[in-house]
């Protein structure tokens, strides 16, 4: 449910966030119908694990939507570890060219989308939160 004070900002925000959500689908996706000879026996263990993720990402874009401000900053959180992730812990093989973009564009709407959540209107809004 959508806060009736929202600034375009945070709309904007949250729907990038949306569609990060989506490209993270869709890589999975790929990945599933594509997969790696050494992940057949894992493959039942990982969709679960994504479900898990993806419930939990789902649920931190809605609180944040509502105004949470725990929501947004664990948000930021998850962010700054998958990119530390990323390139700390480099993928053994080298990925499809799918999941590569994939992450890029996804980092780049993430980084776009938080920008907007904790520059001006968005931060004002849910400065606003705490002062009420």
């Amino acid at each position: 449910m959508r806060q009736p004070d929202t600034p375009p900002q945070v709309r904007q925000a949250i729907i990038l966030l949306w569609i990060t959500q989506t490209l993270v689908v869709v890589d999975a996706v790929l990945t599933l119908m594509f997969p790696e000879p050494d992940m057949a026996g894992e493959t039942g263990f990982l969709v679960i694990v994504f479900l898990l993720l993806l419930g939990l990402y789902a649920t931190l874009i809605t609180f944040a939507a509502r105004r949470k401000n725990w929501a947004r900053i664990t948000l930021l959180v998850f962010a700054v570890i998958n990119t530390a992730g990323y390139f700390l812990l480099p993928f053994e093989t080298p990925e499809p060219w799918w999941t590569e973009a994939n992450f890029w564009l996804s980092s780049i709407l993430e980084v776009v989308a938080l920008y907007w959540l904790f520059s001006g209107a968005g931060a004002r809004w849910y400065a606003g939160k705490a002062a009420e």
